[in-house]
């Protein structure tokens, strides 16, 4: 049996967080018996991008707080890190920016916590990789003793959500990031390099925050949405299960999630949940999960007609009135799709993959992703919406 354990949270409250990262780490067998005493402790979090934690982007610090007591108190050495998202330049100076925007140096002051600067990065084998062999992983994680992974539950335009699994993702340094978007392109591939790299990484102990949530067009662009639960297990992509009955998604309709069970690392009727939920009401997912475009079969069409398909049957990510021409998508994008002219992002859709990096990485909000009639008219005729 795979262990889930969901804990009720209804505000960051200290005690509250407090109380459950205890009881979480009781569940498990208390701390040590997942991480030795005077060992190093790698606190993957999702710091994607500089953003106030009332924003629900990043994983809270109160909670990273919480869990942070806890290894302390049992002789574990926290370090907090993360890879920010690939338009951010991965520096001491950059991260240094975010751990301050987040809340994180505030939250965390006078906690005996490490936080990283290292920014080097190595090329590692992935054994028994599906799609990937090697990747360029953060050093300071490999470096780590283990692995605690505190990820943040929101919806995300391309890979539908992003939990546990797709937190580790960050592990990858920098703007590598981008490869893999070019190179893979279609959110299956994606979801199978997703699980390549959490069995290579394979934290001790995941959680998921989602005492506040994000809904719609995450996983930046997104609206706040009030959940009230922490969720962890040993297994990312089984608390990842428990995020989607949480929040009212179909599992398989996840990509991600089918592919685990396909590969055998997810046996949904093998999980034993320990403790209860109310399902979140009216959750918004991200538009692009109606997932239209997968009933495409490319062998089964033209090269021609499958381009025409992509191109009605997916959203169109397009440049609204807050652009700004920072060029942050431009140098975000892994297709170099985005040029500026006359102070504005513009988009060659010819080059587009909609992997949606732009819409993620705008700083000001200034990505819309559009729906043309046939999109609209097949989310209606599939009931999507």
């Amino acid at each position: 049996m795979t262990e889930v354990i969901i804990k009720k949270c209804p505000s960051y409250a200290s005690s509250l967080l407090k109380a459950a990262a205890s009881e979480i780490f009781k569940h498990f067998g208390g701390v040590n018996a997942l991480y030795k005493k005077g060992s190093r402790v790698a606190v993957k979090v999702n710091l994607i991008t500089p953003a106030k934690p009332e924003e629900a982007i990043v994983t809270h610090p109160a909670v990273v707080r919480a869990f942070c007591e806890e290894l302390v108190s049992a002789g574990v050495i926290p370090v907090i890190m993360d890879s920010p998202n690939a338009a951010i330049k991965y520096s001491p100076e950059s991260l240094k920016k975010i751990y301050e925007e987040c809340g994180y140096i505030e939250h965390l002051k006078g906690l005996p916590v490490e936080f990283n600067y290292d920014v080097s990065s190595v090329n590692v084998k992935i054994e028994n990789g599906k799609v990937i062999k090697f990747a360029e992983l953060i050093c300071p994680l490999l470096k780590a003793d283990g692995v605690l992974n505190l990820a943040k539950g929101k919806t995300h335009a391309f890979t539908y959500i992003t939990g546990a699994t797709k937190n580790l993702f960050g592990t990858v340094a920098g703007i590598n990031k981008g490869a893999y978007h070019a190179k893979l392109k279609n959110v299956e591939n994606f979801s199978e390099m997703l699980l390549d790299i959490a069995g290579f990484v394979k934290p001790a102990l995941s959680v998921i925050d989602a005492v506040l949530c994000m809904e719609g067009n995450g996983p930046t662009g997104g609206t706040p949405k009030q959940a009230g639960y922490l969720i962890a297990s040993t297994n990312t992509c089984a608390a990842d299960k428990v995020f989607c009955d949480l929040i009212g998604f179909p599992f398989l309709s996840y990509p991600l999630l089918k592919k685990a069970s396909e590969r055998g690392i997810l046996a949904a009727d093998s999980i034993r949940l320990t403790g209860t939920y109310e399902q979140v009401q009216n959750f918004k997912m991200a538009d692009t999960s109606a997932g239209l475009y997968g009933f495409v079969n490319p062998n089964a069409v033209t090269r021609l007609f499958a381009v025409l398909a992509k191109d009605l049957l997916t959203l169109k990510p397009d440049m609204n009135s807050n652009c700004t021409g920072c060029a942050v998508c431009a140098k975000g994008c892994p297709m170099k799709a985005i040029s500026i002219k006359k102070k504005r992002a513009v988009i060659d859709h010819s080059k587009c993959i909609r992997c949606y990096c732009c819409h993620e990485m705008c700083p000001n909000k200034a990505v819309d992703l559009k729906k043309k009639a046939l999109y609209r008219l097949g989310e209606k005729l599939l009931g999507r919406k």
